[in-house]
């Protein structure tokens, strides 16, 4: 990778219970590194809120704690988002990340009265992987409340499409998902780790895509400013 073109950055973050969708996180790391050119980061979410103190700590060290999480989401050029399917929607410790850090009032040119306007995730890349229970445990749900909230964030969304042959292919069309068993402990399959790994992949490539796209068109605009005017 020459110095001109840094590598595209991928972020996954997740939140894993039980440690299945830890595994479904890792696997999606593999098929991010598989397109050259592109970096990858993992990010594990845990039950506490980042805004509850930790002990030992005041005010402001719990602001110094959260704000490398937020420049850690605002420096990536994707974001693979991750949760287990609970009643339909994504487990509430996700949605509550992304809540605690886009209503932070820190940086404090931030609404914090309008947690959906956050400009810094517009035109960032996103998908979705989950898990639940059963083939009938709402991880189409889930999936879909994930990318729900990158849509009201502006982020562009890829998910892997219906997989053939359609009739025998369990996979969801909208994000990678793993069948976890009643108990959580059930280990993902191969096809459900590979389904994982070309999403990784997927999101890659496309990033990469959308980020020399761009720089192709900033590029032109002088140059059409220029003709427009002449």
């Amino acid at each position: 990778m020459s110095a001109a073109r840094p590598a595209s950055e991928v972020l996954i973050l997740y939140y894993s219970r039980f440690g299945v969708l830890k595994d479904l996180a890792e696997a999606i790391a593999e098929g991010v590194l598989q397109e050259p050119g592109a970096d990858v980061h993992l990010l594990e979410i845990g039950d506490d809120p980042i805004d509850m103190p930790r002990p030992g700590e005041d005010e402001q060290a719990v602001a110094l704690r959260r704000a490398p999480l937020l420049g850690r989401l605002t420096a990536a050029d994707a974001l693979i988002v991750g949760a287990p399917s609970y009643f339909g929607s994504m487990a509430s410790p996700i949605k509550r990340f992304f809540e605690d850090c886009l209503t932070a009032s820190n940086p404090p040119q931030h609404d914090r009265s309008r947690p959906w306007y956050a400009e810094r995730f517009r035109d960032k890349v996103g998908a979705a992987f989950t898990a639940s229970a059963t083939a009938h445990g709402g991880n189409e749900q889930g999936l879909h409340s994930i990318l729900t909230l990158m849509m009201h964030l502006g982020m562009i969304t890829v998910t892997p499409g219906q997989g053939a042959p359609i009739l025998a292919n369990d996979a969801a069309p909208y994000g990678a998902t793993v069948i976890a068993g009643a108990e959580g402990n059930r280990l993902a399959r191969p096809p459900e780790l590979a389904a994982a790994r070309d999403l990784g992949q997927r999101v890659a490539r496309v990033t990469d895509w959308l980020r020399l796209g761009r720089t192709a068109w900033e590029q032109q605009r002088p140059q059409a400013a220029a003709g427009r005017r002449a």
